[in-house]
């Protein structure tokens, strides 16, 4: 069924009706960004109905996405949405998945709900560091197919020859690709009013600033302000650590000659940028 139909369809829905009454809040990040600790910050300090990546998975369905966005939209108005607003009875909620970045913002936009978003920044080469040592690789791995784009996806960052490249230059590929998505959003967003908040996964660890993140999302002034003492508490362990999130897998050794390799594939990056 085309898009406009879907969405037609939808806004006449019970569903529709109550998702009208929330504000749901999405991110746009690379994943090994921070999302699990905003996760529990949200939940613990906040409280606010929260999750990182829960039932209905999108990553199950991005592939399926960015072949034919109608997919997307029927699991979008089909499952994602109906669970939300079936499953939860607070008005805000907030869902820090790396996977709706990746060709889902725009199906959101267009069902015209109330929805915000979090851009979570993390240095790539941190990123990619921590997906290659979880061998989370773009284009070759099982992981890396199902929950990450790729050179040879629609409306990316170019990279010709794709298949010459490292795994781990991959990596850093998908890292710089998602850090090209973001800014392209925050401008989007900006010029849209869309709103939207911008930071860096460090910034989560300082209380001022997740002070001006809970201010963006409390909406009006009768929500609950943040609490100091949970946020102590959660910021000093880490919620998501490598080897939890890679299942007691033990982690690829880094490359010797990382720099190189990151170098190199900045260099075809920009080289290809400026042909453009």
């Amino acid at each position: 069924m085309p898009i406009p139909k879907l969405v037609s369809e939808f806004k006449q829905s019970e569903t529709w009706q109550r998702l009208a009454t929330m504000n749901l809040t999405f991110t746009v990040t690379s994943g090994r960004s921070g999302t699990k600790l905003l996760t529990v910050l949200l939940q613990e300090s906040l409280k606010i109905a929260a999750d990182h990546e829960p039932h209905p998975r999108a990553n199950f369905e991005l592939r399926g996405t960015i072949e034919n966005p109608e997919r997307g939209m029927k699991w979008l108005v089909e499952e994602k949405l109906p669970y939300i607003a079936t499953n939860i009875p607070q008005n805000r909620y907030a869902e820090t998945s790396h996977i709706y970045c990746k060709g889902f913002i725009e199906l959101f936009e267009a069902l015209g709900l109330n929805t915000r978003y979090i851009i979570l920044r993390r240095d790539p080469k941190s990123v990619a560091r921590s997906l290659y040592q979880m061998k989370c690789v773009p284009e070759r791995t099982e992981a890396g197919r199902l929950v990450l784009i790729g050179p040879s996806d629609p409306g990316v960052l170019p990279l010709p020859d794709w298949q010459a490249y490292s795994e781990y230059q991959l990596c850093y590929w998908y890292a710089r690709e998602i850090e090209r998505r973001q800014n392209h959003y925050a401008s989007q967003f900006a010029a849209s009013g869309i709103p939207f908040h911008d930071l860096h996964m460090e910034d989560l660890l300082d209380w001022s600033k997740f002070e001006r993140l809970c201010a963006f999302l409390n909406t009006n002034g009768s929500q609950r302000a943040p609490d100091f003492e949970r946020f102590k508490a959660v910021t000093a362990q880490n919620q998501n650590p490598r080897n939890v999130a890679h299942e007691g897998n033990v982690d690829v050794v880094l490359p010797a000659d990382i720099d190189d390799q990151e170098a190199l594939l900045d260099r075809a990056i920009n080289l290809t940028s400026a042909r453009a």
